[in-house]
Order: C-alpha cells, then structure tokens, then sequence
C-alpha cells in the first residue's frame, strides 16, 4: 500500500502527494501500484492553493492595468 497525504486548502480545494511507495513499487522500474492507497495525513492549509493565488494576482493585475489605462486615456 503506497502511502498518500492530503492537503485541504481554505479554497475547499485539496490536493493529494506520495508520501511513500509500497514494496512493491519501490521495486517496480515505473513504480506502478495496483494496490490499495492509505491516506496517512489530512492537512489543513490556512492559505488558498497555488492555482487560485495565481488566479487572484491575475485579476488583481488585469483590473490595476484597466484602472491605469482608463486614468491615462482620460487626460
């Protein structure tokens, strides 16, 4: 059983990592596992995940810009 954590971010997304793989695909040349996956640890982030900072700091961006070209055309 190869070992997976997950990661709950305040975005209600959530996000699954290897923590470590079973025997047998430690021994497997593409680390295939046909087994049961264990969840060992559920965290909670305090912080939204990279995909929706991203997606904030370019709204953010796109509506400083519109805000700054409106203010330039109108002079």
């Amino acid at each position: 059983m190869c070992d997976y954590e997950e990661f709950i971010w305040s975005c209600e997304h959530s996000d699954f990592r290897l923590k470590s793989y079973c025997h047998k695909a430690r021994n497997n040349p593409g680390h295939a596992c046909n087994f049961v996956k264990r969840l060992r640890h559920c965290w909670d982030q305090g912080r939204p995940c990279d995909a929706c900072l991203a997606k904030q700091a370019a709204e953010a961006h796109a509506q400083m810009m519109s805000g700054w070209y409106g203010s330039n055309q109108a002079a």
